[in-house]
């Protein structure tokens, strides 16, 4: 009896130490990404918050300034322009990058094999294009002395209008340009939600009578829901960023800083006034301005996603 219960005790202390006993191949395996992402990510943000709150000072130490940076970029009247034009980027973009690809996705789902194949390439071609490369045809295009559109109208009697010169309408052509050239990448990350939709359910509907609206409404946009959030999501987070090449190229945040946004702002601090405070407080400021949005977006759209 005694020899029984010292064993079973052994057993047990073995277990507890077996359960202790750490095992640390998941850390070796998951060690270099940890490295990179602190060294590429975290350690730049933490310089970011480090020249935000201190002076440059080539001859001696960093002097700090606390706030002041910050409140020197707030009180800038391009500031203001930079972050009101910021906002009509992102919004005045989602429904061109989230909601119309959705249909059009839907479109081309709907489709034989080879027919659908040439719709995504058609519409993904642009998305292979160097921003760069499609600013100056959207330029050329939209010349009102011998642009392409000039040379339609011309003959008929009109005028090219001058888009890029008007403050009025230099926003939106900027705005166009950057959705037409990345609406064919959302299109694919439709098409794979899309993908794992079962064709049974929507016959299993038209069998019930209904439409082609109700199918979207009811079946697809539901089940599609995940895919549509994170495409949401990842338009607030690089729009500003994704319009920096046109508006460099084509209007260079004009006229009257109509086009310009935060993330170009941020670059002029930089590279053309040399205000290194000022850049990385202003870098901040979108760090903090897309990091509401996003959590306002999360709380407003988890309600509506579905997950299974």
């Amino acid at each position: 009896m005694t020899q029984t219960l010292e064993l079973v005790a052994t057993t047990r202390i073995e277990r507890t130490a077996a359960r202790r006993k750490i095992d640390l191949r998941p850390a070796v395996f998951l060690a270099p990404f940890v490295v990179l992402v602190a060294l590429f990510t975290y350690w730049p943000l933490i310089q970011l918050v480090y020249l935000s709150l201190f002076k440059l000072n080539r001859s001696g130490p960093d002097r700090f300034i606390g706030a002041d940076n910050f409140l020197g970029v707030l009180d800038n009247a391009q500031f203001h322009d930079a972050a009101y034009n910021s906002l009509i980027y992102i919004f005045l973009s989602i429904p061109f990058k989230v909601f119309l690809p959705i249909p059009l996705a839907v479109f081309i789902w709907t489709m034989g094999a080879k027919l659908g194949n040439f719709y995504k390439a058609a519409l993904f071609l642009p998305t292979l294009l160097s921003f760069v490369v499609v600013s100056i045809v959207w330029i050329w295009m939209l010349n009102p002395v011998m642009g392409l559109f000039q040379s339609v109208i011309g003959p008929l009697g009109l005028q090219m209008p001058s888009l890029l010169s008007d403050v009025a309408s230099a926003i939106y052509v900027i705005i166009g340009v950057g959705a037409w050239k990345l609406i064919g990448f959302n299109i694919l990350l439709y098409l794979a939600g899309l993908s794992a939709i079962s064709r049974d359910y929507v016959e299993a509907m038209r069998l019930d009578g209904a439409g082609d609206w109700v199918v979207l409404r009811r079946l697809i946009v539901p089940l599609l829901s995940p895919t549509i959030l994170f495409v949401a999501i990842s338009t607030v987070v690089f729009t500003i960023q994704q319009v920096f090449t046109p508006i460099d190229v084509m209007t260079q945040g004009g006229p009257l800083n109509s086009t310009t946004n935060l993330f170009y702002l941020v670059y002029q601090y930089m590279f053309e006034s040399f205000n290194v405070g000022y850049s990385a407080a202003g870098a901040l400021l979108i760090f903090l301005l897309l990091g509401l949005i996003i959590a306002a977006k999360m709380i407003w759209f988890e309600k509506l996603v579905h997950y299974s």
